[in-house]
């Protein structure tokens, strides 16, 4: 049979790389780790690290016993959380991964008003992208999300979170500021900084020029949303952002916002989680602060949700 314990131990082993640093993580020497791991494959018929070098890599059984180890031990937790709750435990976890957006600008005010709530509580916050998102929950190492356009999956459930409006930035010194009858096609032409392809930002600012028969070349690709703001700070172009990451800028008078005719994107921030996962009091709050239709009270729906 399979020993949660020898579990725990080849997963620590996966994640560090190697059986020594796993030790160090665990606080055991390497030779338990070592012994450890040989009584699991002992137990499963099959060798499940293979060493090339001064590297050990995951054999074809390993990276099968892998998938179901970080099930198996997340379901563990899921159960432990869910008695503790039962309990009225005034503790708990919370796992929450977002795009950068909403992670850096929304989601801390409301996790905060989580822990007011429940003081004890272990509240962690990722900032990853959509992929990475959806990879965790699937995988149960995720209790909540929050993402911009783009994936669906059928075990996923959506919810509309917030809507995220765009806005064109420029330093009060370029050429474009203080108009209100720039035209996309005109904006087109300008010195663009945009966010890194990939990102919801960048695609809610390509499909806005899209939809006009536009396509954009950018002049600069930024992988933050603070990078960006700097960049127009700096007159090294016009920038395309989250009118949340630009309020301060904008409130210092650093940047201005460029009034646009035809050009007003916007996207959707949708809150994710898994359509099976268990829903702890904790998680409970969160899903009614971020006006997840499913738990919040009918008068608080009709009088709309986050965003």
């Amino acid at each position: 049979m399979l020993n949660v314990h020898q579990l725990k131990i080849f997963r620590t082993v996966v994640r560090a790389g190697s059986f020594s640093r796993a030790a160090e993580e665990l606080r055991i020497t390497q030779p338990s780790v070592s012994i450890q791991v040989r009584e699991l494959e002992r137990a499963l018929g099959v060798e499940l690290f293979e060493q090339i070098g001064k590297r050990i890599f995951l054999t074809e059984a390993g990276r099968v016993l892998d998938e179901y180890a970080v099930r198996i031990l997340a379901l563990l937790e899921e159960a432990e959380r869910a008695v503790r709750d039962l309990r009225g435990a005034s503790g708990g976890l919370l796992r929450v991964g977002a795009n950068n957006t909403p992670a850096t600008y929304l989601l801390p005010p409301l996790l905060a008003r989580v822990r007011q709530q429940a003081p004890e509580a272990e509240i962690s916050l990722e900032i990853l992208p959509t992929r990475r998102v959806y990879e965790k929950l699937l995988r149960n190492e995720l209790d909540v999300g929050v993402v911009g356009d783009g994936m669906r999956h059928e075990s996923i459930v959506h919810f509309p979170y917030y809507t995220d409006e765009l806005v064109v930035l420029a330093s009060p010194r370029h050429p474009l500021a203080g108009r209100k009858d720039v035209t996309a096609s005109e904006l087109v032409r300008q010195r663009l900084v945009l966010r890194e392809r990939g990102s919801g930002t960048r695609e809610a600012t390509e499909r806005a020029f899209r939809s006009l028969g536009l396509v954009p070349t950018p002049a600069m690709e930024l992988p933050n949303n603070e990078a960006l703001v700097q960049a127009v700070v700096a007159d090294l172009g016009v920038g395309v952002v989250s009118r949340l990451a630009a309020e301060e800028a904008i409130r210092r008078g650093h940047v201005v916002v460029v009034e646009t005719a035809d050009f007003r994107p916007t996207r959707t921030l949708w809150g994710v989680r898994h359509r099976e996962k268990r829903v702890t009091s904790l998680l409970r709050t969160l899903l009614e602060l971020m006006g997840d239709p499913q738990f919040v009270p009918a008068a608080a729906a009709e009088d709309g949700g986050a965003g």
